[in-house]
């Protein structure tokens, strides 16, 4: 295809959806891999000629079709999928569609953009808890465990609080800085385990992996004051998250989207 002038060419699975990426927990039989591919090839302005080629190319059995693909600027047709959002009294936008008081993040710089469920569920109990704690003396202090892109220590902050955000991954933290300087936020980022962070904090996030949670329940639980909040937890995972937390912090309040949850623990006061 790329010898006949295809300025691209991709393969897809069986019906051209492939199966969902295996998780690290995922002890299920791996599926099967497909039995057919899917080969799609654009051309710039394919003549009879081309088309004949392209299909000589083919084994006899298989049905070829063409479609007229309309033409679209990719290097900026992705940014539609980066619109600006507001959760609460927080306004989040990209760069290309800066709105006056916005916390601006540039997407691509870790994970957490703040469009997936994941993030939103975790930002949503943050900001309502910030507008009931914000006002506070001293400020209210919040550790973003898993921090990836910053988006919710950097929102944090944004509101008022002091925010702390760790993540094991340099460039995650490389790119956290990066939003921090951009929007004039003293955030400090670093890859500090969370065992080893000092002192306890008001708000701990920890927007990651159920197995990921359920492993670092201890340190969470030790390290947070008065709110645990803990996301990105498929609805099948949840019930381990909730036997490692929920003996031990109570019931929690409970938001999905989808298929995922997130939980807010209340800490009875020490």
């Amino acid at each position: 295809m790329f010898g006949l002038g295809a300025t691209g060419v991709a393969e897809e699975g069986d019906r051209g959806v492939e199966p969902p990426t295996r998780q690290t927990w995922d002890d299920s039989p791996p599926e099967p891999p497909s039995l057919t591919v899917r080969l799609r090839a654009w051309f710039e302005s394919p003549d009879a000629d081309l088309r004949a080629a392209a299909e000589a190319c083919l084994p006899p059995a298989v049905e070829a079709g063409w479609e007229t693909v309309p033409d679209e600027d990719w290097s900026t047709g992705w940014r539609v999928n980066f619109p600006v959002f507001r959760v609460g009294r927080l306004v989040v936008a990209p760069p290309w569609e800066e709105v006056p008081g916005s916390l601006i993040l540039e997407p691509g710089q870790g994970f957490g953009t703040g469009q997936h469920a994941t993030t939103r569920l975790v930002l949503e109990r943050l900001v309502s808890l910030l507008d009931r704690e914000g006002d506070a003396t001293p400020r209210c202090r919040v550790l973003d465990v898993g921090c990836g892109s910053g988006i919710l220590s950097l929102a944090a902050a944004h509101l008022g609080a002091d925010a702390y955000g760790i993540d094991h991954d340099p460039f995650a933290i490389e790119g956290a800085r990066s939003q921090a300087a951009r929007n004039g936020l003293a955030v400090p980022f670093d890859t500090t385990p969370l065992a080893d962070v000092p002192g306890r904090w008001s708000i701990v996030l920890a927007n990651l992996f159920a197995d990921t949670i359920v492993d670092l329940a201890d340190a969470l639980i030790t390290k947070t004051e008065k709110h645990l909040i803990v996301g990105g937890i498929l609805s099948d995972r949840e019930q381990r998250v909730r036997d490692a937390l929920d003996p031990r912090l109570g019931l929690p309040d409970r938001s999905q989207d989808g298929e995922w949850v997130c939980l807010h623990y209340r800490l009875p006061t020490r």
